[in-house]
């Protein structure tokens, strides 16, 4: 199989648009800055990105997802507000970095944890278009073109469940498009939860739900911490088809 070629500029390296297929995944990603996920490290970030967590935008998301958890739903358990309350910030930039010596300075208030993004592709006409769970906007469906150029000087790392046929593969955006319009909730930790999405959420519930396996080899759906896009990019059924570098640290 011939793989996607890549194009690249003075600034960023993406792969051909030509060689995407229904249900293949896009990791975008600014150069120089670090994806803190599995690594033996905490590095300082070089680069703020445009996407990231810092802990003012975690604890005013947990709030408000707790919130709204308490007024949709009377049987939300007491147990499960605790166990997301007890989600510090310092758990969570601890858990990305992979490190255990990140102190009071370097997870100050301003502090930042980048957490990576994915989205899905669908092919139409022809044509790619994204679908992705984004922060203040909920689940949308864009055109790729106007995708990339909502993230100017990115860099993307384009990927495909392996060992399916295309026919297959294309069922994941059909089942994605569904949840069009659904909000973002970073604190669903329920993968199976349709009711809100965090974007490497969205990818796992489609493949679920449509393919009917577990891309992370798991299928306990509710989850104690968040299944992040580094994950997705290192599970043992997606392959990797175009790669400008380490998405860790590149």
């Amino acid at each position: 199989m011939a793989l996607p070629e890549p194009v690249t500029t003075a600034k960023t390296s993406r792969p051909d648009p030509s060689g995407f297929q229904s249900g293949d995944f896009v990791w975008p990603k600014k150069p120089g800055v670090i994806v803190p996920y599995s690594a033996s490290y905490a590095p300082e970030m070089r680069q703020i990105p445009t996407d990231f967590y810092d802990r003012q935008k975690f604890e005013a998301e947990k709030s408000a997802y707790l919130e709204r958890a308490a007024k949709s739903d009377p049987d939300f358990a007491a147990s499960q507000e605790d166990r997301i309350n007890r989600l510090s910030f310092e758990a969570f930039a601890r858990q990305y970095h992979g490190s255990h010596t990140l102190n009071a300075a370097s997870l100050g208030t301003g502090s930042i944890v980048y957490v990576g993004h994915v989205a899905i592709l669908e092919i139409c006409d022809g044509a790619p278009f994204v679908i992705e769970a984004v922060s203040g906007q909920g689940v949308i469906r864009h055109s790729y073109e106007d995708w990339l150029a909502s993230r100017p000087g990115e860099d993307v790392w384009l990927g495909r469940v392996e060992d399916l046929p295309q026919e297959q593969r294309s069922e994941i955006p059909a089942e994605a498009k569904k949840y069009l319009g659904r909000p973002y909730e970073f604190f669903n930790l329920d993968l199976n939860d349709d009711s809100g999405f965090y974007c490497s959420k969205l990818v796992w519930l489609a493949i679920f739900r449509s393919l009917q396996f577990a891309i992370d080899d798991d299928p306990q759906s509710e989850r104690f911490f968040w299944f992040s896009p580094k994950q997705l990019m290192n599970a043992g059924r997606v392959q990797l088809l175009y790669n400008p570098g380490s998405y860790l640290d590149n």
